[in-house]
């Protein structure tokens, strides 16, 4: 599945810790929201009512009969899509599974269409977005689009979503190498799950390493903070729309822990947290969803 989307202004206080290290050598950084310099209330609320939209979208859609088997539902995991997705602009693109939910909720895709099942056919269009069904998966997929846009000599970025999806090593290795080799403007964003025995999953283990093999920063990132993952995620996006090449975002995912929780805390923290502002605000997305 592949989407194009809009744009952002991205932040600077993880840039430091992409660019820092030769990208050949750099062992992966591990970044979080926590101590980072503060973000804008607006941005911050602005995340805040992206995960809240996916997550009540996702329980609209587990409960729709004849659904629950045509999605991959992640709740709980939706701060490593809203993260990397919530600023693109017009002409960039996610590649993603068709079937990745919270992916589609952050990319603009109404729980209408999603409930019609149109985003299952070849292709439609909804406001700045479009979308078209690929057999490929997305780090696959992402990188050729990444190379059509450095060939076009276009600014575009692709954001590439995956995990359990991601495809075989072998071919995320190659599309890897490829990305690196020519400073293509794509962001691999891994979400590294839980497996259960409680550890990573083990397909996943190395993936960071291959951010290496390719000759580009491998960022290690809470998964469950929106605030982190979208930071790396505007440094990335920041970095490769000039030309600096490829990152890999490997989110660590902990099932213990939720992010909107986490984003309320977040918010509570920082003396921007409403509560008439969240019940108007779950009222107009329950009516969205609903509708």
């Amino acid at each position: 599945m592949v989407s194009k989307a809009r744009n952002v202004s991205g932040t600077r206080s993880a840039q430091k810790k992409v660019n820092s290290q030769s990208p050949a050598t750099a062992a992966p950084v591990t970044s979080s929201s926590n101590g980072a310099s503060p973000s804008n209330g607006e941005s911050l609320r602005k995340l805040y009512a992206l995960l809240l939209r996916c997550r009540r979208m996702e329980e609209k859609i587990s409960q729709s009969p004849g659904l629950a088997e045509k999605y991959d539902f992640v709740v709980g995991h939706e701060a490593v899509a809203v993260g990397a997705a919530a600023d693109l602009v017009d002409g960039d693109t996610i590649s993603t599974s068709r079937r990745n939910v919270a992916a589609l909720a952050a990319a603009g895709i109404t729980s209408r269409e999603l409930l019609s099942g149109c985003e299952a056919c070849g292709c439609h269009a909804t406001g700045l977005l479009s979308f078209s069904s690929l057999s490929e998966g997305p780090f696959h997929t992402g990188t050729g689009i990444a190379l059509a846009h450095k060939l076009a000599k276009q600014r575009h970025v692709v954001v590439a979503i995956g995990g359990e999806d991601a495809g075989s090593l072998e071919a995320v290795r190659d599309a890897m190498k490829l990305a690196g080799s020519g400073k293509l403007p794509i962001i691999y964003v891994v979400r590294n799950g839980v497996g259960e025995d409680g550890g990573y999953a083990p397909h996943l283990k190395p993936v960071s390493l291959l951010a290496r093999d390719g000759g580009f920063p491998g960022v290690i990132v809470d998964g469950q903070d929106v605030v982190a993952v979208w930071r790396v995620a505007q440094e990335s996006i920041h970095r490769a729309r000039n030309g600096g090449g490829p990152t890999l975002i490997d989110c660590r995912m902990d099932a213990a822990r939720d992010p909107l929780a986490h984003m309320e805390h977040y918010l509570r923290k920082r003396n921007l947290w409403d509560e008439a502002w969240r019940e108007k605000l779950e009222t107009k997305i329950r009516a969205e969803v609903e509708g």
